[in-house]
């Protein structure tokens, strides 16, 4: 090798380097910011689920009460029909 070509290689190792680190420091930065996203995301899916199960018992007691409300609703129904036959 040249002193020429061995001088370049010396010049080129640095900035290389100094490349290479960054990409990786800028890579596990993605990664653990990615992480914390992923955090928050999980505790908003758990809050909304719990949400969702909230709403889901609400619409189940109102549907009990639909379902008392019609069978009063027949039962007076056909109180006023056999009254009205008789």
């Amino acid at each position: 090798m040249t002193p020429a070509v061995v001088i370049a290689a010396v010049a080129a190792v640095p900035p290389t380097l100094a490349a290479v680190l960054t990409f990786a420091a800028a890579r596990a930065s993605d990664r653990r910011a990615g992480r914390e996203r992923a955090a928050v995301l999980d505790q908003s899916f758990g809050s909304l689920h719990a949400s969702v199960g909230q709403v889901a018992d609400a619409v189940g007691r109102v549907e009990g009460v639909v379902t008392d409300l019609r069978e009063r609703v027949a039962r007076l129904e056909g109180a006023r029909s056999a009254a009205r036959s008789a």
